[in-house]
């Protein structure tokens, strides 16, 4: 959905966002959007009825995606809405199950060598592209250094270069494509070699930034490629025959007859448009014209005993940043007594109202991998107090070494329940703390501008949502040599034990290395907790099969089934 962020700027998280969720969402306000959801009948999509045009044909699907599409170049798209788009119309060597395990795809299958080094995929027979053209190795080679070349400046490439060994080199502009160790001997095969043992790598190439693309194509179409749906091509469960970036409107996906799983696609057709606010959704599911909407706020208590009413829990954090160069926050006192000082509990289940959680750390619970049978977050801890009266010590101890009541202005967005977040939030600094700090309310991307050129005291319009499951990616979010955010943390420690836990092939070692360092993060106050995301919404019972991925791009449509509608 999210989403990582940043995803917005990917892979942030704001609003409702995940995947490095502001990266890969787009704008949207901060306390959890509509679910991207299906829908089954109605007017607000356009086109006739019955399968042909959209409207309540069996197996026609109606998609609210909220806003418009914003990049569909796998190599630089970081948002949401893109990635749904992608996850749909494209695939990768491997893909996510519903269970958010990864299985063969455009891959046959995989071999590893080298002490699980060095992985060699063989391409399955009979793939092709939307044009009839064979889906080849080469294929995969050409993105994947495409989406590295310094060049294409990808926000995402990252999530190439730090596993593959000589990318970072290249990406870094300090190395040359031939270094780096993606091989394509034939068109059948494709060998990768990479730095370290990754155990989830197989899940990183179900990740949008690995998809192929067609290099006679992209260099074809040039500065077009990726505008609209004539200047893409597809491999995935469907194409995408109407729309275009950034232009609104309505976009068309169509089952993909060349798709080598076609027999197992049983949705033909999904027609994507963009029902922005809450209230509307709702009134349209009420009326059947969408099949899954999200809940926030007090619309989660009012519908959470209704039979359609479900929860899913997400591996997404949401916080807040400080600007550690500013004269004032740059006092480690101050920005302690801000990380504890409210009620993080009180947000979460007054203000929130959603069933997410409590934040007082940065990895949350659901991602799943740590030490000795535990996960990560029970391996670790709480790492803020509960208690937010707790941070009046540090509040009174940083006034009295600036020697003065310092003036801190916060950043909210605009939507409403960024509002009824930042009240709570200065009320509470103010019961706990006995601070009287300023509210600005801007829009999403201006915050996103403001964090960016690090013109900020604290923000609050950050998240992350997971884009693998493993607690690294979160933590290096915060390396000092590639700060995903602007806060001017630097720490020397913290570099070294993230970046020997990139190349550490013990896992027990490599664990204990990032429990250190999230536990520096909070040692130096770097970051403002919040909550663990729980997303709720209503699903139609008919809508059989909806998968909603934790990972990548989400949802996942080819999974999808309409039953006795």
């Amino acid at each position: 959905m999210t989403t990582g962020r940043v995803v917005a700027q990917k892979r942030l998280v704001g609003a409702g966002f995940s995947r490095r969720d502001f990266l890969k969402m787009g704008g949207a306000g901060l306390a959890g959007a509509t679910l991207l959801g299906t829908a089954g009948c109605g007017s607000i999509f356009g086109g006739g009825q019955g399968e042909g045009g959209g409207g309540s044909g069996s197996k026609v699907l109606n998609v609210n995606l909220r806003t418009e599409i914003d990049d569909l170049n796998s190599a630089t798209t970081t948002d949401a809405v893109s990635f749904e788009v992608l996850v749909n119309t494209m695939e990768g060597l491997y893909r996510l199950d519903p269970d958010d395990k990864p299985i063969p795809a455009m891959a046959d299958g995989v071999q590893t060598s080298n002490g699980d080094l060095t992985y060699t995929f063989t391409m399955r027979d009979g793939v092709t592209w939307s044009n009839g053209d064979p889906v080849t190795s080469q294929d995969f080679r050409y993105a994947w250094l495409k989406a590295l070349d310094p060049e294409t400046a990808s926000e995402y490439s990252y999530i190439i270069a730090q596993f593959v060994e000589g990318a970072t080199e290249y990406n870094a502009g300090e190395g040359s494509e031939e270094d780096v160790a993606i091989r394509a001997p034939d068109d059948k095969t494709l060998e990768v070699t990479l730095v370290a043992k990754s155990p989830f790598f197989l899940q990183l190439t179900t990740f949008p930034t690995y998809f192929p693309q067609q290099q006679e194509f992209v260099e074809q179409q040039g500065d077009e490629y990726a505008q609209d749906a004539d200047a893409l091509l597809f491999n995935g469960p469907y194409v995408m025959t109407e729309g275009s970036i950034s232009s609104g409107g309505t976009t068309v996906l169509e089952k993909n007859d060349r798709y080598w799983d076609k027999a197992n696609v049983f949705v033909e057709r999904i027609n994507m448009q963009a029902v922005k606010e809450e209230d509307t959704a709702l009134n349209l599911y009420e009326s059947g014209e969408l099949d899954v909407t999200g809940l926030t706020g007090n619309n989660v208590q009012k519908y959470q005993d209704n039979p359609d009413f479900e929860r899913q829990v997400e591996p997404t954090t949401f916080f807040g940043l400080m600007n550690h160069d500013d004269p004032v926050l740059g006092n480690l006192n101050i920005r302690k007594a801000l990380m504890i000082g409210f009620d993080k509990k009180l947000l979460a289940e007054q203000i929130l109202a959603n069933g997410s959680e409590p934040a007082y750390a940065l990895v949350p619970p659901s991602i799943t991998p740590g030490p000795g049978g535990q996960t990560f977050r029970e391996a670790n801890g709480d790492l803020v107090p509960p208690d937010a009266g707790e941070g009046r010590q540090f509040w009174d101890q940083g006034v009295e070494e600036l020697g003065e009541e310092p003036k801190i202005t916060m950043l909210f967005g605009d939507d409403s329940v960024s509002r009824d977040v930042a009240t709570f939030i200065q009320d509470q600094y103010s019961e706990n703390l006995g601070a009287d700090l300023e509210v600005q309310v801007l829009p999403f991307e201006a915050v996103l501008d403001r964090v960016a050129n690090q013109d900020y005291q604290i923000s609050f319009v950050s998240g992350w949502g997971a884009d693998y499951n493993d607690p690294m990616t979160f933590l290096d979010l915060f390396l000092s040599s590639t700060p995903i955010y602007k806060t001017g943390f630097k720490n020397e420690r913290f570099d070294q034990l993230i970046s020997d836990a990139k190349t550490e092939g013990d896992e027990e070692a490599r664990m204990q290395m990032m429990l250190d360092a999230e536990k520096i993060l909070f040692d130096e106050a770097v970051l403002v907790p919040q909550y663990y995301r729980t997303r709720a919404y209503l699903r139609k019972p008919y809508l059989k099969n909806y998968v909603s991925h934790s990972f990548g791009g989400e949802p996942a449509f080819k999974f999808a089934r309409i039953e006795g509608k």
